[in-house]
């Protein structure tokens, strides 16, 4: 397994399913009152201070088990701060130890955080093909291939969040103002979903803009 994973999901059954189901795999049968495991959350809030324990609970043998986890719940709220701080134990985090960063908004990460780490979508409708899609300077196969990304709206949010990550590992890579601007429209586009524009429009947005 990656030392460190990023699980994008918007419904929290499916994204605890997950954790669960990775941790089991790492053979921490309980996330309750497990003392090489830690979670980050709202009660432990997101700040610079939280994220320099979890330098501090990798540097301790573990208890009970062979591997260490950290679970960082709605990600997104880490402030600038305090994902650099984490961005040094990504680089380094260690044998055996693994994190685990849980959000729904990926575009609000640091482009190094996400270059760290690999990618876990949890969706239903919309399958994947793991490839960056940018606007050409052909008209029409942009209109192409906006009328084949919406042909199902649902689809559309999943599409334009998972770019922001794909455009944002590409930015780190093959730093350029064509993706740079890109991820600009992105977030824009998931701007206007989120403020109830229709997503087809959105969609056309990135695509035509």
């Amino acid at each position: 397994m990656f030392p460190s994973t990023i699980i994008i999901g918007s419904k929290p059954k499916t994204t605890d399913s997950k954790i669960k189901e990775l941790c089991l795999s790492l053979d921490h049968n309980s996330l309750a009152n497990n003392p090489d495991l830690i979670l980050i959350n709202s009660e432990s809030g997101w700040g610079i201070d939280q994220v320099r324990t979890l330098k501090k609970f990798f540097s301790q043998k573990p208890f009970n088990h062979q591997n260490k986890i950290i679970i960082i719940q709605d990600a997104h709220n880490l402030n600038a701060e305090a994902q650099n701080a984490l961005l040094k134990i990504l680089e380094e985090p260690g044998p055996n130890h693994y994190i685990f960063l849980i959000t729904n908004q990926p575009f609000y990460l640091l482009p190094t955080i996400l270059s760290r780490c690999q990618t876990i979508r949890l969706t239903s409708n919309f399958i994947s093909e793991s490839k960056v899609i940018s606007p050409t300077n052909d008209l029409n196969k942009n209109l192409k291939l906006s009328e084949e990304i919406g042909q199902n709206k649902e689809d559309i949010l999943p599409f334009l969040e998972e770019q922001i990550v794909l455009h944002q590992k590409l930015l780190v890579e093959k730093p350029s103002i064509k993706v740079s601007t890109d991820i600009q429209k992105i977030i824009k586009s998931i701007q206007m979903i989120k403020a109830n524009v229709d997503p087809k429009s959105a969609l056309d947005y990135y695509f035509l803009a």
